[in-house]
């Protein structure tokens, strides 16, 4: 069954079935997030040397100086320290 096929069939169905089609779907996405976030956090570790993009598309390399439940605060140098998400973060 394709995606279209499937958006078209949701018009049919009753507004607790498309609830419940949704509940579904969010928790396939939650589940692939958190297995993401999970993975990451093995990888990094208080003290490495990462490198990440800034909201403008430039690369900065940084220290990881906590590691938070799904983000890390990085200390690039200087005045500013950013809160980055461990999807984002590659080893520098």
């Amino acid at each position: 069954m394709t995606t279209t096929e499937i958006i078209a069939a949701l018009g049919t169905l009753s507004l607790a079935d498309v609830r419940e089609v949704n509940q579904a779907a969010y928790k396939i996405l939650k589940s692939e997030r958190s297995n993401k976030v999970h993975a990451a956090k093995l990888k990094l570790r208080t003290g490495m040397k990462v490198s990440f993009l800034d909201k403008y598309g430039c690369r900065l390399t940084g220290t990881i100086k906590k590691v938070n439940r799904t983000r890390c605060v990085v200390d690039t140098g200087g005045y500013r320290t950013w809160t980055v998400p461990m999807t984002m973060l590659s080893a520098a």
